[in-house]
């Protein structure tokens, strides 16, 4: 089904999404247009660029994927931003990437899966294993 990756920062990224590309065969990606042309360039999947500060960019652009992948630093406008392109989405399955503490709001979004890291690429497998089952149970995942 399709999995669709919002906000690669890093190189780290196009590690994973090269994985989870082969592993899904119809991965999206959401990227923004702030990042050189270099960088985007190195993205696998279908692309699409644009404003990753306006919700309505990001919905649309989700349209038709199963899982979408929220990447989120410490930024809490970029994850209002990212809460509302949620609401305002048809994903069937989240999986919100983030180093920080959950709030609530996020936590009580449906069919989604906080997965707390501490860097480096500790979050890959999780990742790519949540995207591919039948059935998510956990609320949060915290690999630290």
């Amino acid at each position: 089904m399709p999995a669709f990756f919002i906000n690669p920062l890093s190189e780290e990224h196009i590690d994973l999404l090269k994985r989870l590309d082969e592993q899904n065969q119809d991965l999206r990606v959401f990227v923004s247009d702030k990042n050189s042309q270099d960088y985007i360039d190195k993205i696998p999947g279908k692309k699409a660029i644009g404003d990753i500060t306006d919700d309505s960019h990001i919905s649309t652009a989700s349209e038709g994927a199963y899982c979408g992948i929220f990447f989120v630093e410490r930024n809490k406008k970029l994850s209002d931003v990212f809460v509302n392109a949620i609401q305002n989405s048809n994903l069937q399955r989240i999986l919100w990437v983030s180093k920080e503490e959950p709030r609530n709001n996020i936590l009580e979004i449906d069919n989604l899966t906080y997965i707390k890291h501490s860097g480096e690429n500790d979050y890959f497998d999780t990742v790519l294993s949540l995207e591919e089952v039948e059935e998510v149970n956990e609320k949060f995942v915290d690999l630290k």
